[in-house]
């Protein structure tokens, strides 16, 4: 899969240095998947949540990170809407 918007990482990063691994592990597993279906999607992520349409949140570093992303099975991509702490994350209505 391709990340698109792999900008949000680094600004994510640069204010909770604590999320850096985990959102690395995200990364690579993600970009190393090949997903035919959201099935495949939870199968590689078994905490991700889908939303609809094409709409995932992925818990990420022991649930102390949320991840909101489109994925575009068919395109093979993935765009990173927004990376939160679970604290931000609660204050959110997706």
């Amino acid at each position: 899969m391709e990340i698109l918007n792999s900008r949000i990482f680094r600004q994510f990063i640069s204010e909770h240095a604590d999320a850096e691994a985990p959102l690395n592990h995200w990364v690579t597993k993600t970009r190393a998947a090949e997903w035919k279906s959201n099935a495949d999607v939870q199968q590689t992520f078994n905490s991700a949540f889908h939303l609809g349409d094409q709409k995932f949140i992925f818990n990420i570093g022991g649930n102390n990170f949320r991840l909101v992303a489109m994925v575009w099975i068919a395109r093979e991509r993935v765009y990173v809407l927004k990376i939160m702490t679970h604290a931000e994350y609660d204050k959110e209505k997706f």
